[in-house]
This record gives structure tokens, sequence and C-alpha cells, in this order.
């Protein structure tokens, strides 16, 4: 009885020819965005810092309530949208908000 094992794979058939290396995807977007520390802004324009300054507001005023906002993102939603839960500060859901309402709650308009 010989020790010898017959090779693994069909006859004639080769094996996948060697790949080029794959570029990073951090060396993809260097190709796509150059930009220096003096081209950006040293802050963020005032109308963004406006924009957080009542989200936050409305925040504060949603947890001093005893309420909060979640944002749950679409691939844990299981219909593949974006949902905006309203909940009590011990995370029981107290009503689910169309995103498009949501921007009403931003800008000052009461949660019924």
């Amino acid at each position: 009885m010989g020790t010898e094992i017959a090779p693994i794979g069909a006859p004639g058939f080769d094996a996948a020819p060697e790949r080029a290396p794959r570029r990073s995807r951090a060396a993809a977007a260097e190709d796509s965005f150059a930009a220096s520390a003096s081209e950006l802004p040293a802050s963020p324009p005032a109308e963004v810092l406006d924009a957080i300054d009542a989200a936050g507001r409305v925040a504060r005023e949603l947890h001093a309530s005893g309420r909060e906002l979640r944002f749950v993102p679409a691939s844990e939603s299981g219909d593949g949208h974006l949902r905006v839960e309203v909940r009590d500060l011990d995370g029981n859901v107290l009503r689910t908000i169309p995103p498009s309402e949501l921007l009403d709650v931003a800008t000052g308009s009461p949660l019924d």
C-alpha cells in the first residue's frame, strides 16, 4: 500500500489568477476629496449653530416633560424606513411620528 494521496480538484482545473491588491476605502476617499486646513472654515456657519441651539432647546424641553426622541435607523426598523419614536424617560414608546412631522417639532410645534 502506498502513502501517496491524489491531489484534490478536477483534472485540468487551474487556480484563479492572482488579483492585484485592493485599495483601501480611505485611499479611495482621498482621491475624491482633498482640502487643506486653510480651506475649511474655523467654525460652522451661523445658521448651523442656530439650528444646533434650537435642537438642544427642544431636547431640553422634551426631557423636562419626561419625554425624549429616539431615531431608529432604517437598518433596524424592520420596514427599511427611518422611524422616530417619542419615549418616556424609562424607554417606553409613547408614540411614533413620521420624519416629516419631526421638522415641525424641531421648530417648536408641540407633540400631541
